[in-house]
């Protein structure tokens, strides 16, 4: 297994300053999640993360690609009718999309970030673990591959 950590809110602290990180076993390395969340992006259009990068690679307009991201600005903790058009095409569990728009906290939203990322990575596995130091962050602080925020909505 490998241990690393998926980084929900803003771990850099230039905004509300409120992050959670998730400690993950997973059955693959924090590389291969890294490129499968870029491929669910630009397989579905949607993202989690916010407008430093487009991995959709749809260049929609600006006000168009808020439409089809999860929880990226303040409070944001919604599923936009688009989205939840986009993850049914892509047969997401109807539990899973209700659960993220009732409860929308941590727990939801990594069930559902997990699932996205297994659109192209089926294979992928993962649990959530007791906090450990020294684990590799799937995403943020300074990540060469995937330096973005997820789940900056999520908290209010």
């Amino acid at each position: 297994m490998n241990r690393m950590y998926l980084v929900l809110g803003d771990w850099s602290d230039d905004g509300h300053g409120k992050s959670e990180k998730i400690l993950i076993d997973s059955n693959k390395t924090v590389e291969e999640i890294q490129n499968a969340y870029k491929d669910s992006c630009k397989l579905t259009g949607i993202s989690f993360n916010g407008d430093k990068e487009d991995y959709t690679e749809t260049n929609r307009g600006y006000m168009e690609v808020d439409k089809y991201r999860i929880a990226v600005e303040y409070e944001d903790f919604k599923l936009t009718d688009e989205v939840v058009e986009v993850l049914t095409k892509y047969d997401c569990p109807k539990e899973l999309m209700e659960n993220y728009i009732e409860e929308a906290y941590s727990k939801t939203f990594t069930q559902l970030w997990f699932w996205f990322v297994s659109l192209s990575l089926p294979l992928v596995e993962y649990k959530k673990v007791l906090e450990v130091d020294s684990i590799p962050c799937i995403n943020g602080y300074w990540s060469k591959n995937l330096n973005e925020q997820f789940g900056y909505g999520l908290y209010l």
